[in-house]
């Protein structure tokens, strides 16, 4: 089997991500107001919910903000990630296709995790490509990066 031809492809902040995220945090939101409607008095455990949501509330920012941004590219044999004018190998793993968008592990040869949103929208001219590199092998899309001489 050919291997799929090379492809760059940038990574930012996913809508899909944040409007999910956001989705969530609303939904618990909305349950904990019915819930707190029902009763006569706040107690502990009321407090310990809301402030329960309060630290996913925290989490859902700082994951907005911190969200990984730069360059996917797969040169036919390997995968990397280019951000903030570092490269790095490592191989991919599709955790969700949603064919708009992909969710991926991305994990470096140090063992470092990253996860990246992929969306369409983001260089709609290249999608298809970058998903015909995703899969290509079926089941062993989850490349891993050549080792360099002296490795072992």
């Amino acid at each position: 089997m050919h291997s799929a031809p090379a492809v760059t492809y940038p990574v930012g902040r996913s809508y899909f991500e944040a409007r999910l995220s956001w989705s969530v945090l609303g939904l618990a939101a909305a349950l904990l107001s019915l819930g707190w409607l029902g009763l006569d008095h706040a107690g502990w455990r009321q407090i310990l919910l809301i402030g329960t949501w309060l630290v996913c509330a925290a989490m859902v920012l700082r994951s907005a903000r911190r969200s990984s941004t730069g360059v996917l590219r797969w040169d036919g044999q390997n995968w990397h990630w280019e951000s903030n004018d570092k490269a790095q190998a490592g191989m991919v793993l599709p955790r969700l296709d949603w064919q708009a968008g992909v969710l991926l592990e991305f994990r470096t040869t140090e063992h470092r995790v990253l996860w990246l949103w992929l969306e369409r929208c983001a260089e709609p001219l290249h999608w298809d490509a970058l998903r015909r590199a995703l899969w290509a092998g079926g089941s062993g899309s989850a490349r891993q990066p050549a080792r360099a001489a002296g490795d072992a």
